[in-house]
Formats: structure tokens, C-alpha cells, sequence
């Protein structure tokens, strides 16, 4: 019982460390995996982007009346 008291504290920091270096593994994963699809979705973009791009359309002339400085007086 003794032999077990003084080694549980080992085998729980033995334990943190695998959970601590397989919590670094995976957030490795999870950022290569992210970049990856980051950078598939800038090349599709970009690929549209450059073969497919939409023509824009001109703005349509607004028909107005523009009121010069002395007509308000008109009014």
C-alpha cells in the first residue's frame, strides 16, 4: 500500500503528459487540416475569380432635376 501511495502521483503526471502531448498533436491536425481547406478555398476563389469574373453593369443614369442655388426662390 505504501509502494502504491508513491507512485500514483508518477503515474497521474505520466498520464498528463500523453494527454498534454496528444492534445498538441491534434491541435496540429486541426490547424493543418484548416489550412488546407483555407487554402482550397482561395484557389477555388481565385479560380473563379479569374476565368469567370462577372462583367459589371454600368449604373443607370438617375433622371433628375437639379435645383441650381437661386431656383428655390422659384418655388
Amino acid at each position: 500500500m505504501r509502494f502504491l501511495n508513491r507512485i500514483i502521483p508518477f503515474l497521474i503526471a505520466g498520464m498528463i503528459l500523453v494527454m498534454l502531448a496528444f492534445g498538441m498533436v491534434l491541435l496540429a491536425y486541426i490547424f493543418l487540416i484548416g489550412t488546407v481547406v483555407g487554402i482550397a478555398l482561395f484557389a477555388v476563389s481565385w479560380i473563379r475569380e479569374r476565368f469567370f469574373a462577372r462583367t459589371p453593369k454600368p449604373p443607370a443614369q438617375k433622371q433628375g432635376r437639379v435645383i441650381d442655388s437661386d431656383d428655390w426662390r422659384k418655388l
